[in-house]
């Protein structure tokens, strides 16, 4: 949320929503196309605050961009800064099943079933809100309501925009950018990409972990927290499990 990028979807009739993304303009010469460029301006606790940087700029029938700019260092030094810091480290999960337990009195048997409540919060449709059962979602949009508010408007025309954006996002830097690089400067590195993740041998997992980390790190602003893993049976299987999810949430 840091960077700013450009999201493209095609909008042909009869034919799957496509969305493309990268972290740079443009071609200048789509911009003299460009029109109904809208600012959007956030209502929160009642007031209009201009902060958030999003643009949704439609180019014409069958193209449109949305832009996610910078976010002002006012936000970013608070909520934003805590939301990201806690998505950076890996810990975001067990903060909200924290949060679930002491505001809501929820309690959960395993990881899972934490995720499924956070799957909930992010990516179902905004008028879920209203419902009983979203109680997650509502208390989520209290602690953080300019991060839900990011959310709400890449959500406002089609639920599914939001998981498939960020399945883009992380298929383009993990295909066309580190995988891609890698395949070059290492011609010889056997790589499988896995949803987010790269598998190699032995013998390049340091430069496979290298790269990884200064790409993601240029790209989203942030190091990641990246985990070697090494294939078994047991992790095939929750890699499997993982993908599962992924799908039920875009369906």
């Amino acid at each position: 949320m840091s960077r700013s990028f450009w999201i493209e979807q095609k909008n042909e009739p009869n034919a799957p929503k496509e969305l493309s993304i990268t972290f740079d303009e443009p071609k200048k010469s789509l911009f003299s196309s460009f029109n109904n460029i809208n600012d959007n301006n956030y209502e929160v606790d009642g007031r209009i605050d201009d902060r958030l940087n999003i643009s949704h700029i439609k180019v014409h029938d069958t193209d449109s961009y949305i832009m996610l700019g910078d976010i002002d260092k006012t936000l970013m030094n608070n909520e934003f800064s805590q939301y990201i810091n806690l998505v950076v480290s890996g810990t975001l999960y067990e903060f909200l099943e924290q949060q679930f337990s002491q505001r809501l009195g929820e309690t959960f048997a395993n990881r899972k079933e934490v995720k499924t409540a956070v799957f909930q919060v992010l990516f179902t449709d905004n008028r879920f809100l209203g419902q009983e059962d979203a109680k997650p979602k509502k208390m989520f949009k209290e602690m953080f309501p300019y991060v839900y508010e990011v959310f709400r408007q890449i959500k406002s025309k089609d639920k599914s925009l939001l998981p498939r954006l960020l399945q883009s996002i992380e298929s383009y830097l993990m295909i066309d950018v580190i995988a891609k690089r890698i395949s070059v400067e290492y011609p010889d590195a056997p790589i499988f990409t896995i949803h987010d993740s790269i598998s190699t041998t032995a013998e390049y997992v340091d430069v496979v972990e290298a790269i990884m980390t200064e790409e993601l790190t240029k790209a989203i602003g942030h190091a990641p927290k990246l985990e070697p893993e090494v294939w078994c049976k047991s992790n095939m299987v929750k890699h499997l499990e993982t993908l599962k999810e992924k799908a039920k949430v875009v369906a």
